[in-house]
């Protein structure tokens, strides 16, 4: 007999790494105990239309800005712009500076956008780094703090991928297929409550 991915997750991972989290879907049997909250028991939640082709409602947006990276990018182009003014202009600092302009407009800032349909992240003012994950898919969400030696933009830890500009505040989020994703976030409970208002 063949299991069902997602009953399967439920069954072996029912439990909660930390109080916050927020588990969506059936009650885990490993753990009767544990307070799970169904998408259809979530304060504030409203309900759809469900109808195919309907546009998605956006509930929820917010941007960080990665004030660290962008006072140090700003201070070695201002250190690039005296070179260039003392020495002339060589090819070697202004290829730098061509591209710490370009990084800084790819990761500068990270948006994450909560709608019925899918958790979106974008990188910076361009938008050219973009993520999302199904809300259908995600089983659950925490809250959790990361060490400083995950570092900023897009990591790897041992949580999973790590998208983060600024801070040590994220959310993990668990999605069927026993992935974990980490979101960095300046208001982390802000988030997890979007995300669980998202749930259908």
């Amino acid at each position: 007999m063949t299991t069902k991915p997602g009953a399967w997750i439920r069954d072996r991972l029912g439990w909660c790494p930390n109080n916050s989290m927020v588990r969506f879907g059936r009650p885990a049997t490993r753990d009767p105990d544990f307070p799970v909250r169904t998408a259809g028991s979530l304060p504030g939640r409203t309900g759809s239309s469900g109808e195919p082709g309907a546009p998605s409602q956006r509930t929820y947006e917010h941007t960080q800005t990665g004030m660290l990276q962008i006072i140090a990018v700003l201070a070695i182009i201002v250190i690039i712009l005296v070179m260039t003014l003392l020495f002339g202009p060589l090819l070697i600092p202004l290829a730098v500076l061509f591209l710490l302009v370009v990084t800084v407009l790819c990761f500068a800032t990270l948006t994450v956008t909560i709608e019925d349909d899918a958790v979106r992240i974008r990188f910076g003012p361009l938008g050219l780094v973009r993520r999302e994950w199904p809300v259908r898919d995600i089983v659950a969400v925490s809250e959790v703090t990361n060490p400083w030696y995950y570092g900023y933009g897009i990591r790897w830890t041992p949580h999973g991928p790590l998208y983060n500009v600024s801070g040590s505040h994220a959310i993990e989020i668990l999605l069927l297929s026993g992935k974990k994703v980490r979101i960095g976030t300046d208001e982390p409970e802000a988030l997890v409550r979007a995300i669980s208002h998202g749930i259908r």
